[in-house]
């Protein structure tokens, strides 16, 4: 800290929900922050800084910042409120939890929140925390999970050290992720090549080298088209197959599963079988001094086998290039041409986004593209175990206690709030998760879901939509009052930071681990509450993981302090390697990466009604609907807009400016439209984020869907769909 006549400069950290742990100087005159600028990070390379970020006076200091606790006066939605005391508010919410917790079951209260504090509180009830992750961007971690053993699995494909190519997978990092794009634009002054594959010419496609404008939802199929190039040229990585993959492994042809040394032989062993070339039988896989077969079909006992690879190559057969350039609609040579380059200039740094899995299939759109990388060896193990810093505390011990929530995915709790199934969700409490604004399926919310709901909290700085449909509304603080740890987020950022308090709360506005407190010492539930800020912090730092070994709070005070290294030591598979063939999704059909057609395209029977496929995509003037309404934002970016190729704005009468409606059985929303050559014929777009207010009608959540995808619920969480959607767009008179 230092001071400047009246005005002092304290280091803290930007506390946005899914950013990228920016180091920030506050500057504080009279109690009042005035300005916001960047930090210095031991590593000059960590000083950055965004827009969002510098736009934190006017967040915080927002004439419509909630500023007293308010209990609903009218109808859901009515926006009719009374003002009432935090007493009444704290026991008002105490006692509708508890009567309906003891009507209902533990299990009917639920969380659904960004707001981590809320899960000691959730914990101590035993009560339904609906996964976060999976309010969109489930897909990826589902395909991770199955391919590396970890939801984290995107790092080993993208942490590529000294590239050859970058490739951005339905990723705009220029836009939603500068620090990567920090990454993307020093390889290319190195020399490295950016190919950018996206439906719409966005700014990161703008900087590439080679721009690949795909049909939405099909990159599966151009990674396999990639794939069979490559193996009919002989040019995969036989080496890291056959160390770090199950391609050596041989699958039975009986039922599809990994061979095993039990089902060949007397041993009651689990290890897995591959063919010895050398000595032409078969061997366990930790035999050494073998040479195991990665092609050709073998017979092991009285069972037909083939190696895994063999099994992939298959696959990749059935898409050569004219087949893959149908699905994806980009010319054969650009797949052939792609295909090489992507050898010629190996490491290749794969960056996975969220575009690229915002379909009902987008998980085994990651695992081709993680297939794609692990067969050509571009999966950098080592920058795996040297590079990275994860705080990997004892979530059990930090988070939960003795007792722990019951986890479930968002789409199925939409099931249990209408239908009751597998249970009853009865209450619901937000915090940091615009619900009724951001999730799928907008208009089956609000009269489906909100009804059937007793009883609705909401945890916010903003009347958000879903404050709108609550039954009590708190307001909370911004990261700037009060004091919380931010640790290490991948290769964004090593450093562990103290977030101090640098300003009072304003108003009468609480933090959210204070009303976590509140409500547990109401409701009785034990000595953890409360627990102050600082005990939060130094519970931790003190977990025994070895990343946080010898950080403490008073180190931390004095300025960040870099985590220790989390080593590599296997893949989390059952394999303990790169299972790009999977048995536990034999029984989904999908133990191979395989392209399946998205649900709601051009090529579906629903398109002769609606023939545009629909995105909602990110942008770098918000962070989800956070921001939305900062005007230093608007003045940058005003109103929402439909963005439109000429060639369906022309065939619909529809010019540059007008005034359109987009529409499906779902819903619809009225907004104006940007008609450019920037985004692929037969796609519309509206950026993601905006409330309700700001469209003319409607929203565009009622255009998307809650469909739910069985062989992700296996996994993890199914995948809401914003990518995968069709509408229709008119013009309105």
């Amino acid at each position: 800290m230092t001071e400047s006549g009246e005005t002092k400069v304290i280091r803290t950290a930007c506390g946005i929900v899914d950013g990228v742990r920016c180091g920030i100087l506050a500057h504080v005159k009279n109690g009042v922050l005035v300005k916001v600028e960047p930090a210095e990070f031991p590593d000059p390379r960590f000083r950055h800084i965004c827009a969002r970020a510098l736009c934190s006076t006017q967040f915080v200091y927002h004439p419509d910042r909630l500023k007293y606790p308010l209990k609903r006066a009218g109808k859901r939605g009515e926006g009719k409120w009374q003002r009432i005391s935090w007493d009444e508010a704290l026991d008002t919410i105490a006692k509708r939890l508890t009567v309906i917790r003891k009507k209902n079951g533990p299990e009917s209260l639920a969380w659904a929140i960004e707001v981590m504090a809320y899960i000691r509180l959730a914990s101590a009830l035993e009560a339904t925390m609906i996964n976060p992750i999976g309010f969109g961007d489930a897909a990826g971690p589902c395909a991770d999970e199955v391919t590396f053993g970890t939801q984290y699995g995107h790092l080993y494909t993208m942490d590529i050290k000294s590239p050859g190519m970058c490739v951005l997978w339905g990723a705009n990092q220029a836009e939603t992720r500068p620090y990567y794009w920090r990454r993307i634009r020093d390889a290319r002054e190195r020399g490295a090549k950016l190919v950018a594959i996206d439906p719409r010419f966005t700014s990161s496609a703008s900087k590439a080298d080679l721009y690949i404008s795909i049909r939405p939802g099909t990159d599966a199929a151009l990674a396999l088209g990639m794939m069979n190039v490559i193996f009919e040229k002989g040019l995969q990585d036989k080496d890291f197959i056959i160390k770090h993959t199950v391609g050596p492994f041989l699958v039975r042809g009986d039922n599809g599963m990994f061979l095993r040394e039990r089902d060949i032989s007397s041993l009651d062993s689990d290890n897995y079988v591959i063919w010895d070339t050398r000595t032409k039988k078969p061997a366990a896989h930790v035999e050494e001094g073998t040479l195991p077969a990665l092609d050709g079909a073998y017979k092991a006992g009285d069972i037909k086998c083939r190696p895994a690879f063999q099994l992939l190559v298959d696959l990749a057969k059935q898409y050569p290039l004219e087949t893959a350039s149908e699905i994806t609609e980009i010319p054969a040579r650009t797949i052939e041409g792609f295909a090489l380059d992507y050898i010629n200039r190996k490491p290749v740094a794969s960056y996975r986004s969220m575009g690229l899995q915002r379909t009902f299939h987008g998980d085994l759109s990651w695992r081709a593209v993680a297939t794609l990388a692990a067969v050509t060896g571009n999966i950098n193990l080592d920058g795996y175990n040297e590079g990275y810093r994860r705080f990997l505390f004892d979530a059990n011990t930090m988070l939960y206690g003795d007792k722990f929530p019951r986890p479930m995915p968002l789409l199925k709790a939409y099931e249990a709030i209408t239908t009751g199934q597998p249970y009853p969700i009865k209450a619901l409490w937000l915090a940091g998760h615009n619900f009724i604004n951001q999730d799928p399926d907008n208009n089956k919310v609000l009269k489906e879901l909100v009804p059937n709901l007793e009883f609705i909290v909401v945890a916010d700085m903003f009347m958000t939509d879903s404050a709108r449909y609550a039954d009590i509304v708190l307001p909370t603080c911004s990261f700037f009052e009060y004091l919380d740890m931010l640790p290490p987020l991948d290769i964004l950022s090593p450093y562990v930071q103290l977030q101090p308090k640098i300003i009072e709360p304003l108003y009468e506005s609480r933090p959210d681990r204070d009303i976590v407190n509140e409500i547990g010492l109401r409701m009785g539930l034990g000595d953890d509450f409360p627990v102050s800020a600082e005990q939060y912090v130094e519970r931790l730092l003190s977990s025994g993981h070895p990343s946080m070994e010898g950080i403490t709070l008073e180190k931390l005070k004095e300025g960040p302090v870099e985590a220790a290294p989390y080593n590599f030591t296997g893949f989390g598979t059952a394999s303990g390697r790169l299972e790009f063939y999977s048995e536990h999704m034999k029984e989904h059909g999908q133990e191979l990466p395989l392209y399946i057609e998205p649900i709601e395209s051009a090529r579906q029977p629903q398109a002769k009604k609606y023939p545009l496929s629909y995105l909602s995509t990110h942008t770098k003037y918000g962070n989800h609907s956070l921001l939305a309404n900062i005007a230093w934002l608007r003045e940058l970016n005003a109103e929402p807009l439909l963005e439109m190729n000429p060639l369906d704005a022309a065939k619909r009468g529809i010019a540059d400016g007008n005034i359109v409606v987009a529409f499906n059985d779902r819903g619809s929303v009225k907004l104006r439209v940007k008609v450019h050559q920037g985004i692929r014929p037969g796609v519309v777009n509206i950026n993601e984020g905006w409330w309700r207010h700001h469209f003319t009608e409607g929203s565009y959540q009622e255009l998307t869907h809650a469909t739910i995808n069985p062989a992700q619920l296996a996994v993890f969480d199914p995948n809401s769909a914003m990518y995968d959607n069709l509408v229709e767009v008119r013009k309105i008179d």
